[in-house]
């Protein structure tokens, strides 16, 4: 019997931890085992992470290994700030090439979102698989060399895939497509919106606008903390965020009366905010480019997957999934007309109920396993066409 190849999945961040992008690589790793691909997140071994087994943090199962490997991290000494991430990138660097040397056979897949150990690692293993989060903008040629080392790259939203290919000449047949996705068994819980609010304490004759996640500025949470002076007669909560920014974000607009700032909760704990909610609020930014082109928001799937209606920013990177039949749209960075996105919302809770319908509809093809498949297919695809040419 023909031996099942792994994959690798080199993870450059903390692990597990509160970030969405640690999320992904669980999630990824749980899908890519589902599908009999044996998989194995390497992360950093950094101080700062959660001591809690992924499977748990994240409510997977535990079909994935994790292996933590040595790494300097020095985050925790103020004077080194600056170079620390530099410090913690290359020492795990060098960890993750060990280690694959001694555990990866010939045929396995080494697959990514880090850059810095994929460009080593694409000396050593051909089957590498790069998955671009955000664009790189600058040291084209550095990144036209390691595109061409990649086997494969993935591309989360259709913006990048032009771009890369004009800026980076990259072969539009390595290139493959598929979005971020949702645990749908998580986010479509079978609870109304009364025992939702029950269990996590909350009033039940209020009218509740939600935003689960951080609060980096890109996230565009700044216009809707501005709205909330407007919205007297609803409150708005933020669910999510970590230091410094929910120190930053309470001192700007905790004054607010009907604002409710709740700070990080629990993975597990999410569906129950948005299952308790009116409305939820994706009011990512049109100021930043990481925010108006390169994203394909996690929470946006787990959004229309939860069944409650939307408010979403109208720029392109939202648009390609959010439309004007599966949520309602405004103009970013304009907390007035936010302000009257939710109030048209509010007052027409049939023209709401429908588009979040829809949403559950649409949202139903954005499954983990589903975006697992059909990256490996593509995979797969690639070493029948390679078999063939050698015959």
């Amino acid at each position: 019997m023909k031996r099942k190849q792994k994959i690798f999945y080199v993870f450059a961040g903390r692990f597990p931890c509160e970030i969405a992008i640690s999320l992904f690589a669980a999630k990824s790793a749980e899908s890519f085992s589902n599908t009999d691909y044996p998989s194995i997140i390497l992360a950093p071994r950094r101080f700062r992470r959660s001591k809690e087994r992924a499977s748990d943090f994240y409510q997977t199962k535990n079909n994935y290994d994790v292996a933590f490997l040595p790494c300097i991290d020095l985050f925790q000494v103020p004077l080194l700030k600056r170079i620390a991430h530099h410090i913690v990138i290359t020492t795990f660097t060098l960890s993750s090439l060990v280690y694959l040397l001694v555990k990866a056979k010939s045929d396995d897949i080494i697959y990514s979102n880090a850059h810095i150990p994929l460009f080593l690692l694409t000396f050593f293993f051909r089957n590498t698989f790069y998955e671009v989060h955000d664009f790189p903008e600058k040291k084209t040629g550095l990144y036209t060399s390691f595109f061409q080392r990649c086997r494969w790259i993935l591309i989360t939203n259709q913006w990048k895939e032009q771009k890369l290919i004009k800026k980076f000449k990259v072969s539009k047949e390595k290139i493959i497509y598929t979005p971020n996705a949702v645990d749908l068994q998580n986010f479509s819980i079978p609870i109304s919106q009364k025992e939702a609010r029950q269990k996590l304490g909350l009033q039940e004759n209020r009218k509740i606008i939600l935003y689960t996640g951080h609060l980096f500025s890109w996230k565009g949470v700044d216009t809707l903390g501005q709205a909330a002076n407007l919205l007297s007669e609803v409150e708005i909560h933020i669910v999510g965020g970590n230091e410094p920014h929910l120190t930053q974000f309470k001192k700007k607009y905790g004054s607010n009366s009907n604002l409710k700032i709740w700070g990080f909760r629990h993975h597990q704990e999410i569906p129950y905010w948005q299952k308790a909610a009116d409305l939820l609020i994706l009011p990512n930014t049109a100021k930043e480019k990481i925010s108006k082109y390169y994203t394909s928001p996690m929470k946006l799937f787990e959004y229309m997957a939860s069944g409650t209606p939307i408010i979403a920013s109208n720029i392109p990177s939202i648009t390609e999934i959010a439309t004007e039949e599966n949520c309602f749209l405004f103009e970013p960075d304009n907390s007035e007309n936010l302000t009257q996105t939710i109030k048209e919302a509010l007052q027409n809770p049939e023209q709401a109920l429908q588009k979040a319908t829809q949403a559950l509809t649409d949202v139903q093809q954005y499954t983990w396993d589903k975006r697992a498949r059909k990256i490996l297919k593509h995979i797969e695809k690639s070493f029948l066409e390679q078999s063939q040419s050698i015959l």
